[in-house]
């Protein structure tokens, strides 16, 4: 199999069906870079985008494989190559779920192996539920921000995601309930947090959706991120200072705001590189 003759096959019937390389790339679910890879050779397919390649281009299997278009005495073995492929991408996908499920069951396990030890401990030391609602506590949330993603792999992070939303302020209220009826003058953990908590959820949705979005340019998402966790930083440092009725800006201030800025930089300029690297 030539990958030059497949690539130069992609690009001619590509353009007779008058696409960019990206609406290409959008119609798979693949990034133009990849597209040109294929394009001029560096690269094949991967496998489970043959068949979903070759309709869109309006051809078989068989003649994409080929770089060239077929006879109709071809017909046969297409359908052959298609059921190879169906099977090999469905036993590829069967195994993904099984390996999710498998990881998914051995966390909820240790979750619930885990409050069942620290339960026995705390009864048995203190004769009641004491500092073992704590890491209860945390477990539980754990387990509820955790497992969707766990399961579900890529799709299941939303539901992470959502769960982080709804259950963080509980979880932080129940907590500083909790520590405040062991210790005395502790720090205002649920009034810190329920400051703190919406700007940070907010951040990591918009990390999901930023690297949702720069599927193709992870080093450009990296250093956006990077650049939005300065101000978040700032914005950390300046709402527990409130709380703790502490000066907010000191030296750490500046240095914990500089350094996401520094890393931001480093990261715009590998991803220049990277482009015009490709662009070659």
């Amino acid at each position: 199999m030539n990958s030059e003759k497949m690539g130069r096959f992609i690009s001619e019937l590509r353009k007779s069906h008058q696409m960019t390389q990206k609406e290409l790339a959008e119609k798979l679910d693949v990034s133009d870079k990849a597209v040109s890879k294929w394009e001029r050779g560096l690269s094949y397919p991967d496998i489970s985008l043959l068949s979903p390649l070759s309709n869109v281009l309006g051809i078989t299997v068989t003649e994409l494989l080929n770089g060239e278009q077929a006879d109709t005495e071809a017909i046969n073995v297409e359908t052959s190559v298609v059921n190879a492929l169906e099977y090999v991408d469905n036993t590829t996908r069967s195994r993904a779920k099984l390996t999710q499920s498998i990881l998914a069951a051995i966390f909820s396990i240790s979750i619930l192996l885990g409050i069942f030890v620290v339960s026995i401990v705390n009864v048995a030391i203190s004769g009641a539920f004491t500092w073992s609602l704590i890491p209860i506590g945390a477990s539980v949330f754990a387990w509820l921000v955790g497992f969707p993603a766990i399961k579900f792999g890529v799709k299941g992070i939303i539901g992470s995601l959502i769960a982080l939303s709804v259950f963080t302020v509980p979880f932080l209220l129940a907590l500083d309930l909790a520590i405040n009826r062991l210790v005395v003058d502790t720090a205002p953990i649920f009034s810190i947090g329920v400051r703190i908590a919406p700007v940070s959820i907010l951040f990591f949705w918009i990390v999901f959706l930023l690297f949702k979005r720069c599927r193709a340019r992870k080093l450009m998402a990296l250093a956006v991120l990077a650049l939005l966790a300065s101000p978040l930083t700032l914005f950390i440092n300046f709402m527990i200072a409130g709380v703790l009725g502490q000066p907010w800006f000191d030296v750490w201030t500046i240095f914990n705001v500089l350094t996401p800025i520094m890393v931001a930089v480093i990261f715009f300029i590998v991803d220049l590189v990277v482009q015009r690297r490709d662009a070659i």
